[in-house]
C-alpha cells in the first residue's frame, strides 16, 4: 500500500509538472488565443452604466465660481466587442429622485435646473468597442447649491440603435452630490469661552447639554440655550480628579475609568438633571487602552498597538463576554476617534477627517475623508448631529455638521 501511494503521488506530480509547462509555454507564445465563443455569450450583450453597480456615487463639492465634473459613460456587456455601433443616449428623470426617496425613506431633492451638463445626451459604443469612454457630468454651485445640503441626481443610459438590450438594473447612476464651503470659509458658531485654563479639561456631550470636568476635579453642568451657546452652569459632583476618562453611555448612564490601579470602570447613574443615583465597577484592567470610545451600546477598547476591541455592555453594566472580539488595527494613527450616528469619526494627527461606518455587530464599511484642517483644534466631539471643537485658547465651537459634504477648515 505504500509503495503504490507513492506511486501515484509520483504521478500526481508528473502530471501537475506537465500542465505546469504547458502554461509556461502559453505564456510566452505571441500567439494565445482566447476562446470568446463562451455559451450563452450573446445573452451577456447588454449596455449599462458601470457607475450603477454602487447604490450611490457620493460626491462632495465646493461652492465656488469653477465647476466640478464628474465622470460618466456607458458599457456593453458580455465577452465580445460590438460589431456594429450601438447609439445609446443619457437622460435625467426627476421621477426617479421620488422612486428613490420612497425605496430608501429618503427626502432627497432634485439637483436644480442649470446646476449640472451632461457632456453628451447621445453616444455611441463604436464597432469593435464596448464603451462610449469617459463622458463629462458637470457640475456648477455658485448660485445652485445651498451649504451641506444633498441632492441627488440620477443620470439613466438608453439603448437607441444596434445589438444587445438594455440591462435595467444597471441602467441608472445615482449621484448624491452635498455642496460645501469653500476652504477656509467654513462658518462656526462660538458657545462657550474657557479660556486657556479650560484646554485640559474633560468635556462630554449629554444629550445636547454638556458636562464639563474642571481642573479642580469638578463635574460642571452646562444648559444649551436655543442658539446652541452653553448657559451658566451647575455644579453635579465634586472629586472626580480620581478618574482620568469620563464617558456618557447614552440614557441614564456615566462611565468613568480610575487614574490609578488598573484603571478599572465604574458607572453612575444619573438623571437628566444631572442627579447621581448609584455606582458600582463593571470593569478591571481597562488601563491598557489609550483610547475609550462608547459606541451604542458598545465600548470600544484601542490598545497600545492600535488594535480595537469592542465590548458589548447592556443596560445593567454587564459585558457580554461571548461577544468581545477585536474589530479593528493602525487605531492608534488616529489622534482623535468618537462616535458619530451610525459611524466613527477619526482624526489624523494632520488634521485630515475620515468618517467610518459601523454596524453593532462590529463590522466597517467604507473610509471616507469628510474635511482637513481639524488639527487646529485639541478636542473634537459630537453633540447630537453637531460636531463641537475646542480650540488651544479654550474657545468651544459648534459646527452645524453634515458628513455628506466636505469641511475644509484651512486655505
Amino acid at each position: 500500500m505504500v509503495a503504490t501511494h507513492k506511486t501515484n503521488n509520483m504521478k500526481k506530480i508528473k502530471l501537475a509538472a506537465s500542465i505546469g509547462i504547458l502554461m509556461m509555454l502559453a505564456a510566452c507564445s505571441k500567439d494565445v488565443k482566447v476562446d470568446l465563443d463562451l455559451p450563452k455569450a450573446e445573452q451577456l450583450k447588454k449596455v449599462y452604466m458601470p457607475q450603477a453597480a454602487n447604490p450611490v456615487e457620493v460626491r462632495s463639492v465646493s461652492i465656488v465660481d469653477k465647476d466640478t465634473s464628474f465622470v460618466y459613460s456607458a458599457f456593453l456587456g458580455g465577452p465580445k466587442p460590438a460589431t456594429g455601433n450601438i447609439t445609446v443616449g443619457f437622460t435625467v428623470m426627476p421621477e426617479k429622485v421620488t422612486a428613490y426617496n420612497q425605496q430608501n425613506s429618503t427626502n432627497y431633492q432634485l439637483m436644480p435646473q442649470g446646476s449640472y451638463v451632461l457632456e453628451a445626451l447621445t453616444s455611441v459604443i463604436p464597432a469593435g468597442g464596448q464603451s462610449t469612454g469617459r463622458l463629462n457630468l458637470s457640475i456648477k454651485t455658485k448660485g445652485f447649491l445651498n451649504p451641506f445640503e444633498t441632492y441627488l441626481l440620477p443620470v439613466t443610459v438608453t439603448k437607441q440603435t444596434g445589438e444587445g438590450t438594455l440591462n435595467e438594473s444597471l441602467a441608472t447612476t445615482y449621484y448624491l452630490i452635498a455642496g460645501s464651503y469653500a476652504p477656509g470659509e467654513v462658518p462656526r458658531e462660538k458657545t462657550l469661552a474657557l479660556g486657556t485654563a479650560g484646554v485640559g479639561n474633560i468635556m462630554l456631550d449629554f444629550d445636547g447639554k454638556l458636562i464639563i470636568k474642571n481642573a479642580d476635579g469638578n463635574l460642571l453642568l452646562y444648559p444649551v440655550n436655543v442658539n446652541g451657546t452653553f448657559g451658566t452652569p451647575a455644579q453635579i459632583g465634586v472629586g472626580w480628579n480620581i478618574f482620568n476618562m469620563i464617558f456618557y453611555f447614552g440614557g441614564d448612564r456615566l462611565i468613568a475609568r480610575w487614574a490609578s490601579g488598573g484603571q478599572d470602570i465604574s458607572q453612575y447613574a444619573i438623571s437628566k438633571s444631572g442627579a447621581f443615583g448609584g455606582s458600582k465597577s463593571i470593569g478591571q484592567g481597562w488601563g491598557i487602552f489609550t483610547k475609550i470610545i462608547p459606541f451604542k451600546g458598545l465600548l470600544l477598547g484601542v490598545d497600545g498597538a492600535g488594535d480595537m476591541t469592542m465590548y458589548p455592555l447592556d443596560v445593567a453594566g454587564n459585558f457580554d463576554f461571548g461577544r468581545i472580539k477585536k474589530i479593528g488595527t493602525k487605531w492608534n494613527d488616529y489622534k482623535q476617534v468618537f462616535a458619530y450616528q451610525n459611524s466613527l469619526i477619526a482624526i489624523e494627527p494632520g488634521g485630515d477627517m475620515y468618517q467610518i461606518p459601523l454596524s453593532d455587530s462590529g463590522v466597517f464599511g467604507s473610509r471616507r475623508k469628510v474635511g482637513n484642517g481639524w488639527d487646529m483644534y485639541v478636542n473634537v466631539f459630537a453633540s447630537g448631529d453637531d460636531l463641537l471643537a475646542l480650540d488651544s485658547n479654550g474657545d468651544l465651537w459648534r459646527y452645524r455638521f453634515n458628513p455628506i459634504g466636505f469641511w475644509p477648515l484651512k486655505k
